[in-house]
């Protein structure tokens, strides 16, 4: 079994969705594209599993930048209708 399958999934953090996403991807893939470029190079910068690069998988660098990432999806979100 390898490392991946014995990662554990959390609930995609975009409204309304309800798609499971591994623990090492922030949001579904349908999400993360609409998070802009530079948006997402600063997560993945930030984004270091075992500290190899980057500040860390529980920095607060990381932390920010996903949470911009979350706050830029779920305002496109806001402003689109349910079934659109």
């Amino acid at each position: 079994m390898t490392a991946a399958a014995d990662e554990g999934t959390h609930r995609c953090p975009a409204k309304r969705c309800t798609r499971q996403v591994p623990d090492h991807l922030l949001m579904c893939g349908e999400h993360w594209r609409m998070v802009p470029g530079p948006v997402q190079r600063s997560v993945n910068r930030a984004y270091s599993p075992g500290g190899v690069r980057g500040a860390g998988r529980y920095s607060t660098e990381l932390m920010a930048a996903q949470a911009a990432a979350v706050r830029l999806v779920n305002q496109h979100l806001e402003r689109t209708p349910p079934d659109a």
